[in-house]
């Protein structure tokens, strides 16, 4: 059937005349010409395809917490703590915060959504009160209005409350430290070469414990008074502690030491009490000495003197602290539950630390390369048309 088909044309060929249509040539090079760039349009939109899928994948998502928030949706402690720049804020009733950070200004941590809000005041002497809701400094003794003063701020009510501390004796302000309910702030300091300290009662007048002035008015008191977690003033392998006396005599206490695990600080650590969880554990930054392996400073969690030590606990956490996180609201660390697992802190995201929008520089580059690169692919088609 083919040989016939074949032969049949071949005579076709010879006996008859072919006049292809002049305008024939010039509607094939504009066919061609159109399916060229129709080519090249197609590429273009792959190209920009490609690149805003990429540029989606690397942008980063909004804020959000990432996952429950612990401790009974109340807010919690970041997993994360880093130190961060921005502009000043003025209105002090951001809610409750989870940590402070000190320095050349204040930076509080909120508790419920991890932003960090900058102020600009001193970060000296630094208290944010274990419940989260009221942050303590020293003005620095300058000549401003507030100078020498211990300035409280309500982060609820943004109202601010100026303690005359010192009374005209020009004490320099060392130490805040805020008693386990929140409600009293001790102060240390130096006159004249001496110790100095008292105490301010943001609810009004009240009795003060002896503990404050009698054991040891540097450390932090549990709850009841009875123990007092001191700062170690160096490396030590063992956290120095403060027990009243039975018979409540005498003007120091009894030191009682609360040995730290071997295995973790073979050489030692700083320890510096930030709070109470509860009447019997502290949490204290722990910093080891330098090394090329251990994170340090961290926070951990572990139990006073007084418990025996069969129940004795330890938990690390927050590794890498910056050192200007030198106060928490330790009330949002929620109880041990025997779970070494057991979350302590919250993951609010990279993101929550700064209220900076998103750098598009890649973004925009990343379209005018594409951009340019269609536009290229299209005047090489015109010209091979």
């Amino acid at each position: 059937m083919s040989t016939d088909l074949r032969g049949e044309l071949d005579a076709l060929a010879r006996t008859q005349t072919f006049s292809p249509d002049p305008s024939a040539w010039d509607r094939g090079r504009r066919a061609r010409r159109r399916s060229r760039i129709a080519r090249g349009a197609a590429a273009l939109a792959v190209v920009a395809a490609v690149a805003g899928a990429a540029a989606l994948a690397v942008r980063p998502g909004p804020v959000a917490p990432a996952g429950d928030v612990v401790n009974d949706g109340d807010g919690a402690i970041p997993s994360v703590i880093e130190p961060t720049n921005g502009d000043f804020e003025d209105d002090w009733a951001i809610g409750r915060a989870s940590v402070a950070l000190g320095g050349n200004h204040l930076v509080l941590v909120g508790a419920e959504d991890g932003r960090y809000h900058r102020f600009a005041v001193p970060g000296i002497a630094v208290a944010l009160s274990p419940d989260g809701y009221r942050v303590a400094w020293w003005s620095g003794g300058d000549a401003t209005p507030d100078g020498d003063r211990i300035l409280i701020a309500d982060l609820r009510t943004g109202d601010i409350l100026r303690w005359a501390h010192n009374r005209g004796s020009g004490a320099r302000v060392t130490t805040l430290t805020w008693r386990t309910d929140s409600t009293q702030l001790l102060w240390n300091g130096r006159s004249e070469g001496t110790a100095a300290a008292g105490l301010i009662d943001v609810t009004g007048p009240s009795e003060s414990p002896d503990i404050e002035g009698r054991y040891g008015s540097r450390g932090i008191p549990s709850s009841s008074t009875e123990e007092v977690a001191l700062p170690s003033d160096g490396e030590v392998t063992a956290a120095p502690f403060l027990r009243v006396p039975a018979d409540r005599g005498g003007t120091t206490g009894e030191r009682v030491d609360r040995a730290l695990p071997t295995d973790l600080y073979p050489d030692g650590a700083t320890v510096t009490p930030v709070g109470w969880v509860d009447e019997d554990h502290v949490v204290a930054i722990i910093d080891p000495p330098p090394s090329d392996v251990v994170e340090r400073p961290r926070l951990a969690v572990f139990t006073a003197p007084d418990v025996a030590e069969s129940e004795w606990t330890w938990r690390e956490f927050l590794p890498r602290l910056p050192p200007e996180a030198t106060s928490f609201a330790v009330d949002l660390i929620p109880d041990l539950d025997g779970d070494p697992g057991q979350e302590l802190t919250h993951d609010f995201g990279e993101a929550s630390a700064s209220e900076e929008g998103p750098n598009r520089v890649p973004y925009v580059l990343g379209g005018l390369v594409a951009l340019l690169a269609g536009v290229a692919f299209l005047r090489m088609m015109q010209k091979q048309a």
